[in-house]
C-alpha cells in the first residue's frame, strides 16, 4: 500500500515538470489525470441495462435506416445526373459537327470576297465590256457579302452555343462525381451505424439478447392481431352495410351513384395496396431495395401502391408530397403513414390502430403500432 501512494506522489511530481515545461498537452494532462484518479481495475463504463441496449440498438438501426432514404435519393440524383450528362455529350457532339460546317462555309464566302476586292465597282466598270455583265457581277458579289456577313453571324452562335454545352457538359461532370463520393459516404455511415449496433448487442448475454428478441416477436404478434381484428370487424360492417343497402336500394341509390364513387374507388386501392403489403410480411428489410424478395422502407409502400398504378416517388421525404393530406382519425386501409421529424421513415395504414411496414437494418416487413413512432404526417395517394 505504502509503494502504491509513493508511486503516485511520483508520478504526479512527474506529471506538474512536464506542465510546467510545456511538455504536455490539456488533453492529455487530463487523460493522465483521469488514470490517476481510477482505481486500478475500475471499469471506465458501467455495463448496459438490457432497456439501454435495446434503445441504443434501436436509435442506430433507425438512423441507418434514415440514412438510407438519403442513400435512395442521392442514387436516384446520380441516375438523372448520368442521363443528363450522356445526352448533353450527344448534344457536343452534334454541335461540334454542325460548328466545323458553318465554319467551311463562312471560310469559302470569305476567300470569294477577298479575291474580288483588289478593284473597286468604278474601275471594273471601265475595265468591263458589258456594262450589263458587269452590273450582273456586282449583283451577285453584293449578295456574296451578304452571305459572308450571315454565315459569320450563323457561326459565331452556334460557336458560343458549343462553348456553352461544353461548360455545362463540364459542370455536369463534376456533379457527377460529387454524387458518386456523397453516395459511398452515405453507405459506409450506414454500415458503421450497424456494426455499432452489433457490437452494442455484443456487449449483452445470450440470455439478454433472447430476451430483447423476445420482447419484439410479442409486439409483432400483438400488432397482427390488431390489425386481423380490424380486418374482421371492416368485413362484418361491410355485410351489414350491404343487407341495409338491399333494404333501402330504392331510395339511396342516386345518392350513391353521386357521391360513394371516389371513396370507394379510393379505399379499393388502398385496401388491394395493402393486401400487396401483406403478402411481403417476413421478407428483409434490405438497403436501397424495392423488392420483390427485400425492401427499405419507402420501397414498401412504392411498390405496394405501383400495383395499382400509382407512381410514387422513390424516398419518404419526397412520397410526403404525394396525393393529399389526411389526419390520423381520417386514416383509411393502405394510407401512407410518416414518422420523425426529417420524414425518415414510412408505413401502410393496416387498420386499428396499426401500419405495416419494413422498419430498419436487421428487421422484416411486418406489423407495428401506429404509435410506435414519432408520427409526422398521412397522405392519401391515388
Amino acid at each position: 500500500m505504502t509503494s502504491c501512494s509513493s508511486e503516485a506522489v511520483q508520478n504526479r511530481g512527474r506529471l506538474r515538470r512536464l506542465v510546467r515545461n510545456g511538455a504536455l498537452g490539456l488533453s492529455a494532462l487530463a487523460l493522465t489525470g483521469t488514470l490517476l484518479s481510477v482505481p486500478s481495475g475500475a471499469q471506465a463504463d458501467p455495463p448496459l441495462t438490457v432497456e439501454e441496449a435495446k434503445a441504443q440498438v434501436a436509435q442506430l438501426e433507425t438512423e441507418a435506416a434514415a440514412i438510407d432514404q438519403e442513400f435512395v435519393g442521392v442514387k436516384q440524383k446520380l441516375t438523372q445526373s448520368k442521363t443528363q450528362l450522356k445526352r448533353k455529350r450527344t448534344d457536343v457532339k452534334t454541335q461540334t459537327k454542325k460548328v466545323e460546317r458553318l465554319r467551311l462555309q463562312a471560310g469559302q464566302v470569305a476567300l470569294a470576297q477577298f479575291q474580288n476586292r483588289q478593284l473597286d465597282a468604278a474601275a471594273k466598270l471601265l475595265l468591263s465590256e458589258d456594262s450589263d455583265d458587269f452590273l450582273s457581277q456586282i449583283s451577285t458579289v453584293e449578295k456574296v457579302s451578304q452571305n459572308q456577313n450571315s454565315s459569320l453571324q450563323d457561326y459565331q452562335e452556334e460557336q458560343a452555343n458549343l462553348a456553352d454545352l461544353e461548360r455545362a457538359t463540364e459542370t455536369d461532370t463534376a456533379q457527377l462525381k460529387k454524387e458518386r463520393a456523397e453516395l459511398n459516404k452515405l453507405r459506409t455511415t450506414s454500415e458503421d451505424k450497424i456494426a455499432e449496433s452489433k457490437t452494442v448487442l455484443a456487449k449483452l448475454t445470450e440470455e439478454e439478447r433472447q430476451r430483447i428478441a423476445a420482447e419484439e416477436k410479442k409486439a409483432r404478434e400483438e400488432a397482427r392481431a390488431a390489425a386481423e381484428r380490424a380486418k374482421t370487424a371492416t368485413q362484418s360492417r361491410s355485410q351489414s352495410n350491404s343487407k341495409s343497402r338491399s333494404n333501402s336500394k330504392s331510395q339511396s341509390n342516386s345518392t350513391s351513384n353521386s357521391t360513394s364513387g371516389s371513396t370507394s374507388s379510393g379505399s379499393g386501392k388502398g385496401s388491394t395496396a395493402l393486401a400487396f403489403a401483406k403478402s411481403q410480411l417476413g421478407k428483409p428489410y434490405q438497403f436501397a431495395s424495392a423488392g420483390p424478395n427485400s425492401y427499405d422502407c419507402s420501397g414498401l409502400t412504392y411498390a405496394a401502391w405501383k400495383t395499382q398504378g400509382v407512381s410514387l416517388p422513390r424516398t419518404s421525404q419526397t412520397q410526403y408530397g404525394a396525393g393529399r393530406s389526411v389526419s390520423k382519425s381520417e386514416l383509411q386501409p393502405g394510407d401512407l403513414v410518416f414518422y420523425y421529424g426529417g420524414i425518415s421513415h414510412v408505413g401502410l395504414y393496416a387498420g386499428n390502430g396499426q401500419i405495416i411496414h419494413s422498419p430498419r437494418p436487421g428487421k422484416s416487413v411486418e406489423y407495428a403500432s401506429l404509435d410506435s413512432m414519432p408520427f409526422a404526417g398521412a397522405r392519401r395517394p391515388g
